[in-house]
């Protein structure tokens, strides 16, 4: 065991003796970046302070079973991070659904064991290099592979199928929680899902033949690609045409659905602009209707 592990478990053997002193001082050295990394994730401070609250609340709980197998950072992290899943669970209905602040869900039963999402060990220097280099590879792939997927479902209007897509890949939701959302079958979702995955992995070999097929994508990585890309952003003039009602019912109810329930920040930016736009225009037709009238209005009085 390293100088940190054996911090780590002293410190723990204190607090399982109900030592205040040393709790206080795991929360100090914590808190700020626990706070930090909520903060990041969800839109109001105090929602982030309660939840790093019942994070180690959560914590002490558990404390009795732990086993330093990994930093007690890393499982206060893992703990963190189930925390964050668990209340967007709790309290997401019909709220906008924004890629910082939604973790995937991998069951559709709460609460998930923090402890089981930890890994065995921590990683070593040489770890980071592979994972690095990996990632790197992972990323040039699956831009590639994503891009495709969704200019096939745009372009065969398949809209429902990229709802799913983006709920599962972009917020990587759960597929229960899909199916909740859309108002679909259970089975559709897992079909759609699978379907999807299986056109990823085929671009991917199709394209790069040195890339690994079976590599174990993260999910982390897809969201960030979709996220960075724009993978399914509305193009300006959709954007346009939905706010002037002239799209298709089948493309206007998947705008929507972006813009109202998936939330996509680039999207509703975009589209406020627009609508500043019209407004604008709208203002200066009024002037000018009013510039070509006003003297009329002077005779006729006169």
């Amino acid at each position: 065991m390293n100088a940190r592990g054996q911090t780590d478990q002293s410190l723990l053997e204190a607090i399982r003796r109900g030592d205040a002193e040393a709790w206080a001082r795991l929360i100090g050295e914590y808190q700020g970046r626990l706070l930090r990394f909520a903060m990041a994730r969800v839109a109001q401070r105090a929602d982030a302070e309660d939840i790093v609250q019942e994070t180690f609340t959560a914590f002490v709980k558990v404390s009795s079973t732990l086993r330093i197998e990994v930093s007690l950072e890393t499982y206060l992290f893992a703990i963190l991070r189930n925390e964050i899943v668990n209340r967007f669970r709790t309290h997401w209905s019909k709220r906008v659904c924004l890629i910082q602040d939604v973790y995937r869900s991998d069951t559709d039963n709460a609460p998930i064991s923090p402890l089981a999402q930890v890994p065995a060990s921590d990683p070593s220097v040489s770890w980071y290099i592979r994972r690095d280099e990996q990632q790197q590879l992972q990323r040039q792939a699956l831009t590639q592979a994503l891009r495709r997927l969704v200019g096939h479902l745009q372009e065969k209007e398949k809209l429902r199928d990229l709802k799913i897509a983006e709920m599962a890949f972009y917020c990587q939701l759960s597929n229960g929680y899909i199916a909740r959302q859309l108002d679909l079958d259970d089975r559709l979702v897992r079909v759609v899902k699978h379907r999807c995955l299986k056109r990823i992995r085929e671009a991917v070999a199709e394209d790069y033949a040195s890339a690994d097929e079976s590599m174990p994508y993260s999910d982390d990585l897809l969201a960030e690609i979709w996220e960075t890309r724009r993978l399914s952003c509305p193009s300006r003039e959709t954007l346009s045409a939905f706010l002037q009602e002239t799209l298709s019912p089948q493309w206007f109810d998947y705008v929507d659905f972006h813009l109202t329930t998936l939330g996509c920040h680039f999207c509703r930016a975009s589209y406020k602009d627009l609508q500043e736009q019209v407004g604008d225009q709208h203002k200066q037709f009024q002037r000018r209707v009013m510039n070509t009238t006003v003297g009329l209005l002077t005779k006729t009085h006169d």
